[in-house]
């Protein structure tokens, strides 16, 4: 990072957990993922990439999903562009769907991606 221009990638990470229904309804949930991930970033050019991790945790289906910017200017405006499209009412609505499918259960801003930690292939000696 070059601190006299104060950019750096940064990424929205969120995490999901899947809703009784979307565990129920498995096939459905994960087209509707894919048409919702289409529809919602659709027109978002602030918006370099998103990546999507799976886990299973204890029956649990946990969703953790990153949305990476360029810099702090780029995720001020996909904020802004959020909140105009809220105030669309149709929009809204579609958007508000996601609530029969996941409940966001974490989320924050990250300035590095996940970072790659070789193990060893064998226990470590003494």
């Amino acid at each position: 990072m070059d601190p006299e221009r104060d950019v750096m990638t940064l990424y929205l990470a969120y995490s999901f957990e899947a809703t009784d229904h979307a565990h129920t309804h498995l096939a459905d949930f994960w087209s509707w993922m894919a048409d919702r991930n289409l529809w919602f970033y659709s027109g978002l050019d602030m918006v370099l990439a998103t990546s999507w991790r799976i886990e299973t945790q204890s029956g649990s289906l946990l969703i953790h999903h990153e949305v990476a910017f360029a810099d702090k200017t780029g995720l001020a405006a996909y904020r802004a562009v959020l909140a105009a499209r809220g105030r669309d009412q149709a929009w809204e609505q579609r958007r508000r769907g996601q609530d029969r499918w996941f409940r966001v259960v974490a989320r924050s801003v990250q300035t590095s991606p996940p970072a790659p930690m070789p193990l060893p292939r064998r226990r470590a000696r003494p």
